[in-house]
């Protein structure tokens, strides 16, 4: 055999291995995007499963928020709720808004109405001044998330001891 057939037979069989590389890569690349078509599946379907438990948690905490079975989720929910309208007051006041009474949206400056329920808002003459104090350091539990009372040393949910 000749250099000339030699260097045909090293071509050919490198041409082989490559045609071998590229069968390999575009298998696996198939499968690595049949693997992230159905990842992204589950991850919709498990979606959309969260969305409907939270909207039945919803609808039973508005249907009958004293339900006893849920008394400590649904107090902690209130006193989620509570913080929330705090913080909305608190933003309002920075933003120069108010906080509908009725339902607790941002009513923005100038506005007669609260665009969510129609409430009438209060004119700025009969406004209450509110104070703008300081942030503080809040401590929750690391047990169970409740807001803990300054200085407490037990949570009063839980009853975890307070990490200070």
């Amino acid at each position: 055999m000749g250099l000339k057939e030699t260097v045909i037979n090293i071509a050919e069989k490198v041409g082989d291995t490559v045609d071998k590389g590229i069968t390999m890569s575009k298998d696996s690349y198939n499968k690595m995007a049949e693997k992230n078509r159905i990842k992204k599946e589950l991850n919709r379907l498990n979606t959309e499963i969260t969305n409907i438990f939270v909207s039945v948690g919803r609808k039973l905490y508005n249907e009958n928020p004293e339900n006893e079975k849920f008394k400590t989720v649904f107090g902690e929910v209130k006193s989620k709720e509570t913080e929330i309208a705090e913080l909305k007051q608190q933003l309002s006041v920075i933003e120069g808004a108010t906080v509908c009474s009725v339902c607790g949206e941002t009513v923005q400056k100038g506005e007669a109405a609260c665009s969510k329920c129609g409430a009438k808002v209060e004119a700025e003459s009969e406004k209450a001044e509110v104070e703008i104090v300081e942030a503080e350091e809040v401590l929750y539990c690391s047990q169970c998330g409740a807001k803990l009372d300054g200085g407490a040393k037990f949570c009063h949910q839980c009853g975890a001891k307070a990490s200070n």
